[in-house]
């Protein structure tokens, strides 16, 4: 009986030690995965100031894989690479003031969640569309996922419908025209 209590005591200090070291691993992890999403949050920040709003398209090699799949297509663009590209072009030519001002950014290990307010003012063709001098602003979410530190895809949501409006143009594409009678 004597021994017993040896070998229980030995058992809860092993135990003990397993669970300190489980802890450490958790520790660690936790860390790490902390830091990657700190990274990507930093990543996409640099994306919407240099790409977004600077029109600079040179970013999107670097920062987007090469599998990447856009999920928010704008009309006339792949959703790929090229697509983000030809996006940024065209959006940054509309609107070569636009601000994008982020309100709220989370993210976990390989994804970053993002709630932002856009804003220009439209001084050159998007689309066909003529320029109307006028100024927008809306609201917008974005869903960007990561993989070994690229972007893979990304969702978003904007009120196009809200923003057309405030441009002036109708959603068919005419400056100052009527919706289309259905």
């Amino acid at each position: 009986m004597s021994g017993r209590p040896i070998l229980t005591a030995l058992a809860l200090v092993a135990m003990f030690q397993a669970g300190c070291q489980s802890a450490s691993q958790n520790t660690s992890t936790t860390t790490t995965a902390n830091g990657a999403a700190e990274g990507n949050k930093a990543a996409v920040r640099n994306f919407m100031d240099k790409a977004l709003v600077g029109g600079d398209t040179t970013i999107v090699d670097s920062m987007l894989a090469e599998n990447f799949v856009e999920h928010q297509v704008f009309p006339g663009t792949a959703p790929d690479r090229n697509g983000v590209k030809a996006f940024i072009t065209q959006w940054h030519a509309a609107f070569p003031d636009l601000k994008v001002d982020i309100h709220e950014m989370a993210a976990d290990s390989n994804e970053v969640w993002v709630h932002s307010t856009m804003s220009g003012t439209m001084t050159g063709p998007l689309m066909g569309m003529k320029p109307t001098g006028k100024s927008f602003q809306s609201e917008g979410f974005d869903l960007i996922r990561f993989e070994d530190g690229k972007v893979v895809e990304h969702w978003g949501v904007m009120d196009d419908g809200a923003m057309m409006g405030q441009l002036g143009v109708s959603m068919s594409g005419a400056p100052g025209g009527k919706p289309a009678k259905h």
